[in-house]
């Protein structure tokens, strides 16, 4: 099912959006917040997995206006404790469009898959990504630590996505 917003369209992956997936996935300065960038090889089988595995729920984020390919939003650990993830390109960065998509997917998703909770994580530094996950509702339950760095670790439940999917 596709998701249409203002600006933006998330649609299920298809083998078409493989190229762009993975020169998103391969940038330094793209994946710079997320443990660094992939090489072209575990960008592939990243790739397969998006297609394939059913305990990840992932959607390419095109421009609505001209259709590029500018982002990926997924949760994952459908079997364990779902984890949020996104990432778009650096040209699209600082426009709100992250906010736009995260709004328009994180209900979809809860009602979809009968989520009652999602984690998230941030680096301590990220602040475009602490505040954007605070505006979404995410609360801070934890700071740890990997061969990364810091990071924050977040929170969000159902009854908060409910309470805001019904304010819109």
């Amino acid at each position: 099912m596709t998701i249409v917003t203002r600006r933006l369209m998330l649609l299920p992956y298809s083998e078409s959006l493989q190229s762009e997936f993975l020169m998103l996935h391969c940038c330094v300065k793209n994946r710079a917040e997320m443990n660094g960038p992939h090489t072209v090889s575990s960008a592939r089988e990243l790739f397969e997995r998006v297609l394939n595995d059913k305990s990840m729920y992932c959607m390419a984020i095109l421009d609505n206006y001209n259709r590029e390919y500018i982002g990926h939003i997924f949760i994952s650990q459908l079997d364990s404790t779902p984890e949020l993830g996104f990432i778009l390109d650096k040209a699209y960065w600082g426009e709100g469009l992250a906010t736009e998509a995260l709004k328009a997917f994180l209900p979809k998703a809860y009602r979809e898959l009968s989520l009652n909770k999602v984690i998230a994580t941030a680096n301590t530094h990220h602040t475009a990504s602490i505040k954007l996950l605070k505006k979404l509702g995410f609360q801070q339950v934890g700071e740890n630590q990997d061969f990364h760095g810091p990071y924050y670790e977040y929170e969000l439940t159902s009854d908060v996505v409910a309470s805001e999917s019904s304010m819109a």
